[in-house]
This record gives C-alpha cells, structure tokens and sequence, in this order.
C-alpha cells in the first residue's frame, strides 16, 4: 500500500481532508481468539494505513486495542500539548502530525435497498459503489485548472493572514478592471501586476512563503514548494489579464508564460509602481556597474508578459516546419537580457509600446529605434531576439556583411565562442573512450607529453586575455568596481517543456509593419 499509493507527505501536513467509506466487518478465527467486529475502510484504505503509519500502528493490530483507559489518557496528553503551547503555530511539530492523523472524516455504510427484483446483497452494493470512484472516477483537473485553483487559494491564505489588503487580494485575482485598479490606488498596466504577482509567489519572508506553503499543501499533494511550481502557478494569475480568446492560441500562451520568468526572480527584489523610465535608468546604471540585480530583476517580471502575449518571444516549438535551433525557454532569453545594456534597452521599449497598445519595435544598442530603408519600423521577432541576445559563450551574433570594425571583431569573437565550443565537445570525447575493463582510457594512457604542454600554453595565453577583454568592456560601456568583473548571467534551469506548435499570426523575421497601432 505504502509503495503504491503514499499520501504519508500530505498527511503530515494536514490530515485526511476527504471522507473515507467504512462498513461494519465481522472477523472470526479459526482459533479460540474471540470474534471482533470493528468499521473496515471499503473505500480510503490507503490513506488510512498511512495515517496509522504516521501513528506507528500497525493496522492489522488496530481492531484488537480495546484499552480505553489507555486511549482516553492519550488523547488527554494531546489536548494538554495544545493547550499549552497557545498558538496553533507553537505546537511540537510531531504532537501536530498525530492529531491530524487521530481523527478522520468518515461516511458509515448501513445498509442499501435493492432494486425490485434484484438479488445482489449488501457487499455487492459496496463493491459496485466503490467501483464507481476507481473505475468510472471523475476526469482529473489539468494543469491549468490545478494551478489556477492553487493561485486562488494562495491568494485567499495571504489575505486571510491581513499579509495584503482586500483590494490589493482582488487586484491579484484579476477582478478589478483598468479604471477599477487605478480607482483602489493600484496600477492598470498588466505587466505590473504581473510583476506583483511573481514577485509575491516567489517572496523569502517567512510570513508569506509559510501562507503560500500552507495554501498549496491544502489543495494538493504536492511535497515540494519548489521556485518552478510558484512561477508556474503565477502565470496562471497573471493570465487572467489576456482576454478570452481561440482556446488553443489562449493555450499556447499560458504555456510560454510559465517558462518566461526567469529563475533569478527567486532572489530578492521589490515590485514597485515606478515608470518604466525611472525603472530601466535605475537598471541601466546596474548593469554600466557589472552588477545585475533587483531593478533588472523588476525590468525582467515586467517585460515578459507582453512578450509573450504578443507572440514576439515564445517557448519550444518543436522542429516540425519550423527553424529554430535555440531552445532556450523564454525567461533565459529574457535572463540574458537583463544583463546587457543593449537588452536593458530592448526591455525598456517592450514596455513602453506594450502601454501604447502596440507591438515592441526593435532598437540599436544605445536605445533608438531601428527603421527600414523605407522608413518603418522593425518588429521584433523571437528568432531576433534569440540572435541578438544568444547564450552566454556563444559571443556576438555574426553580421554576414560586416561593414565596420566592430562588425569584424564580433564576428571574429563568434568564431571564437565556436573553436571553445568546439575544444570542450573534443575534451568530452576524448574523456568518451573506454578501455576494455570500461574504465576511461585517458586515465591509464594519458595523452603524449609535449602536446599537453603546448596546448596548456596556449589555453593560459587565452585565460590571461579573457579578463582584460571583458574589463575593457566594462570601461566601455559602465563603470568600473571592484566586483565587476563578473556578470550575473546565471540560466534558468528548469525542465524542457514539451514541443509544440507555432505561435500564429507571428510575423517573420525582419518583417515591419507601418506606424499604425497594433492591438
């Protein structure tokens, strides 16, 4: 039972919250031991035996205790426990797992009245009722549904706590209309409440990672409160600001939003109300320090819902009649972003014509808009995005036609962050090669003397100049600290999503359109 079917986890947490069925059962023995009759789960046994493990009772002995002396002075001891300790919150953490598990709420099966003419007894009757639950059983919840009732319940624990007011709780759920959040004092721009959201769901204080842990465990069994299922069901919330829609394009988009933030958000920063100037200038001047931290963070939560929304950054599509061999979620992409001037100011431009209700336009490294021959302006694209803004090492994009010495050099750096790729795929292969007892071969043979020594010269002469390059980046492009000679670019590493197929109505890359807004 425990191997197959373990609710132990969630009962320690907070008992059976569902009915068990429990039928009156005879047991006679072929020995002199004396018959007992005691009510036997039917339907439930398994959150039964749990909590009887939880209890350190074994089930077969519990129809055989009849010491109620015994049993009245335990439950005495547990009343006192609670008693003393005042606040719920300070009870012993193992007197509170065995009072949930002492008691449990239970429907008693009586009887039954056949169906004129039928023969079948009483024990059929519960057989087929049971049968009905495991056999024909309800369909299960999907993962948007799940969430969107996690988020709820989150919501509702963090209010019912006084952690957040009433109107900030109906804001959250999505229930207040632009002109109504701007009315209760809160912002009508949905990327920041979006920001808001995440922010709370990935929140340190203990306060409210203890009123998220509690909400989550009560509607569900889950064992882990991990940073991917808090983001994950954030966007569920924060969809609720899309309007309804094709069912599978809706689908499409909560499945790129929950991939789109990225897991530096865990860290600490604030969700402020701040313009979106103010936000990217207080960005700017973290990254012209090399130090990445809470207004790019802020910056990140905020620009990916109209990212995503619009269709201009999207999950894995799969491979199917579709090039894209970056399969980086969304929020590394955006990750990366936030790490660079020239993303900070992609960002700042995603904003600021998601609130002008039209697609973001691209822009050059200094912020400006970048335009066409015939005068309109370039659309940004997720395989843009993902050129302009690649993994860290994969270095600059290559421009096919450089036309100045800066095109030269990010080519020549391309080529580069390709040879290293290429060194470190050829040290895995190398380390590939077994010997016959399986061992790796490189280990007992080793590699000839005098190429080692040349390739470990060459190898220090490249690591020596790697730090001078990037402190002449720096001078170029921010000022220098003492700390700044490291990025933080660390990548969101959460599981693979599953292909899927194109965003429609996504427009080429390259493609523009004219100045007219686009809803």
């Amino acid at each position: 039972m425990l191997d197959h079917n373990d609710w132990r986890e969630s009962l320690r947490h907070q008992g059976v919250m569902t009915e068990v069925w429990l039928a009156a059962t005879a047991f006679q023995h072929e020995d002199s031991t004396p018959g007992v009759s005691v009510p036997v789960t039917v339907e439930g046994s398994s959150r039964v035996t749990c909590a009887h493990d939880l209890l350190d009772l074994r089930s077969a002995d519990v129809p055989y205790i009849r010491d109620t002396t015994k049993l009245r002075s335990h439950i005495r001891k547990l009343n006192d426990a609670i008693t003393t300790a005042g606040d719920p919150a300070q009870v012993d953490p193992e007197v509170a797992v065995t009072v949930r598990c002492e008691r449990l709420p239970a429907l008693l099966l009586v009887g039954f009245e056949p169906h004129d003419g039928t023969t079948a007894d009483f024990g059929v009757a519960v057989k087929s009722l049971v049968a009905l639950r495991h056999v024909d059983s309800p369909k299960p919840w999907g993962e948007a549904a799940e969430n969107e009732a996690l988020a709820d319940a989150v919501v509702d624990e963090i209010e019912r706590r006084k952690l957040i007011t009433g109107a900030k709780a109906e804001w959250l759920r999505g229930a207040l209309s632009p002109d109504q959040a701007k009315a209760a004092g809160f912002n009508d721009d949905p990327a920041v409440r979006a920001a808001a959201i995440v922010r709370l769901f990935a929140e340190r204080d203990q306060s409210i990672h203890a009123a998220v842990r509690v909400a989550i465990t009560g509607q569900s069994t889950r064992k882990n409160i991990t940073t991917k299922l808090l983001l994950d069901v954030a966007s569920s919330l924060v969809m609720r600001s899309v309007s309804e829609e094709d069912s599978r394009k809706r689908e499409r988009m909560r499945k790129y939003l929950k991939s789109a933030f990225p897991g530096e958000l865990a860290k600490d920063w604030e969700a402020t109300f701040r313009g979106t100037k103010e936000l990217a200038g207080a960005a700017l001047e973290e990254v012209g320090k090399g130090e990445p931290d809470v207004a790019t963070r802020e910056l990140a939560a905020r620009s990916a819902y109209p990212l995503v929304i619009n269709g201009q950054l999207t999950g894995d599509r799969g491979t199917k009649n579709n090039d894209q061999p970056d399969r980086r979620h969304p929020g590394e992409v955006i990750d990366r972003m936030r790490s660079t001037r020239h993303g900070v100011h992609q960002l700042k431009q995603t904003l600021l014509d998601s609130a002008a209700g039209r697609r973001t336009r691209k822009v050059d490294e200094t912020g400006q808009i970048l335009q066409n021959d015939d005068g309109r302006d370039i659309l940004v694209t997720d395989a843009d995005l993902r050129r302009t803004f690649p993994p860290a090492g994969e270095g600059p994009s290559p421009t096919p036609a450089p036309r100045n010495a800066a095109e030269d050099l990010g080519n020549a750096l391309h080529d580069l962050a390709t040879s290293i790729q290429a060194v470190e795929g050829a040290v895995k292969a190398v380390e590939a090669v077994r010997a016959d007892d399986g061992t790796r071969a490189i280990d007992s043979l080793g590699a000839d003397r005098g190429d080692c020594e040349a390739w470990r010269n060459i190898l220090q002469d490249v690591l020596f100049k790697l730090p001078v390059w990037q402190q002449r980046s720096i001078q170029r492009h921010g000022i220098i600290t003492e700390d700044s000679y490291e990025l933080d670019v660390d990548l969101d590493d959460e599981v693979d999503e599953e292909p899927d197929d194109e965003f429609g109505d996504q427009p080429a890359d390259g493609d523009t359109c004219p100045q007219d807004n686009v809803a």
